[in-house]
């Protein structure tokens, strides 16, 4: 009964801000972006090619209005799906100051960034990896926040899952000593047929004379798993006297006690890993290192590279990348993905793919 009692009042909320933004057209500005998507990818001697069509569409209210909303609509066409359109929103909460909290509810977006190609802290794992964001980082929940100085703050979350009658939820404290950011964060998700899955994480960052550095330490653990996680990173940016910039990033990460058949482990959705039916009596250290390398040649365009190796067997995903922003805000970015390794080995296989993504910002 309280669960229902909160998914509807998520649906009420939803059912205002809509009436709202419906309610005053002229006194809200539409700005957004368009995007033409065309995903190459080459396996087992066959190319395939799927398109999609993005728009995003965001009300700009004056400073007057008398409701804090964040909005961000995002309505999609693909070849590739069954269900060829798709409309979800980004963003579509209230924000409210309750006096020493601030307080937003409905879809928001939700992620714990700190630099890291890979988070393995994060709210939800694979929000963001090695500078690309999915669409799990948006979710139906409440954030409180309690800021206690400056620098420092505790962070409330809970948020709906799917085909879930309980709620995720997380408590996350922040601060700074010495010049260093640092973090340290407890999330709780239920998951069917196993004990909740519980994870602890620590972050650091800050600067070490030049170069920036990082760290964290994660502990996952339910009826399933217990994995230890510890990652260590540093990057180092300099600008050359013509404007451009050279930006440089390693980091290495372990994750101690993994279950079963590594050949079948999939790095980036790590979430995944809490799945019962993958597990076996085999226990594995997974050892891996992260590169980044990008060149922004001008103001308008950049050029790099992102690896991910396991270092047990030399494997390597390599990511190549391209921008180009035209005058008239028009931005073309190439995407590759390309595997080096033999068939039986973490990143093996002959697959290799392209994104090629046209944008316009207006």
């Amino acid at each position: 009964m309280k669960n229902s009692k909160i998914r509807q009042g998520f649906l009420i909320i939803t059912i205002v801000i809509l009436t709202a933004l419906i309610s005053f057209p002229v006194a809200a500005e539409i700005g957004g972006e368009a995007r033409l998507i065309s995903s190459l990818s080459y396996s087992d001697s066959e190319l395939n090619n799927n398109l999609a069509a993005e728009l995003e569409l965001q009300w700009y209210f004056p400073y007057n209005f008398p409701l804090n909303i964040q909005n961000r609509a995002v309505i999609s066409l693909k070849e590739g799906r069954e269900d060829k359109f798709d409309l979800w929103f980004k963003k579509l909460y209230l924000e409210k100051e309750l006096g020493p909290f601030t307080a937003s509810v409905g879809r928001q977006p939700i992620s714990w960034s700190y630099g890291a190609l890979i988070n393995p802290v994060d709210y939800t794992l694979g929000a963001e990896n090695l500078e690309q964001e999915s669409r799990a980082k948006y979710v139906d929940g409440i954030e409180i926040y309690y800021p206690i100085n400056w620098g420092s703050g505790l962070t409330f979350d809970i948020s709906n899952l799917e085909n879930q009658k309980e709620h995720k939820w997380a408590l996350r404290g922040r601060t700074t000593f010495r010049g260093y950011d640092l973090t340290a964060s407890y999330v709780r998700t239920p998951v069917s047929a196993s004990t909740d899955f519980e994870r602890y994480g620590l972050t650091a960052k800050g600067d070490l004379g030049p170069v920036g550095v990082y760290g964290a330490y994660g502990l996952w653990q339910s009826d399933v798993i217990d994995y230890d996680i510890y990652q260590l990173g540093t990057d180092y940016s300099y600008n050359f006297l013509a404007g451009s910039q050279l930006y440089l990033q390693g980091e290495y990460l372990r994750l101690e006690g993994v279950k079963g058949d590594i050949s079948s482990f999939d790095f980036f959705n790590l979430g995944a890993a809490a799945d019962p039916e993958s597990t076996s009596a085999l226990e594995n250290n997974l050892d891996f290192f992260n590169t980044n390398l990008s060149y922004e040649i001008d103001d308008f365009s950049s050029i790099g590279i992102m690896t991910v190796s396991y270092l047990d067997d030399g494997s390597t995903v390599f990511i190549p990348n391209y921008s180009y922003t035209f005058g008239s805000n028009l931005k073309l970015e190439l995407r590759g993905s390309i595997a080096a390794g033999a068939e039986e080995e973490m990143f093996g296989g002959d697959a290799k793919g392209l994104e090629i993504t046209l944008s316009y910002v207006f």
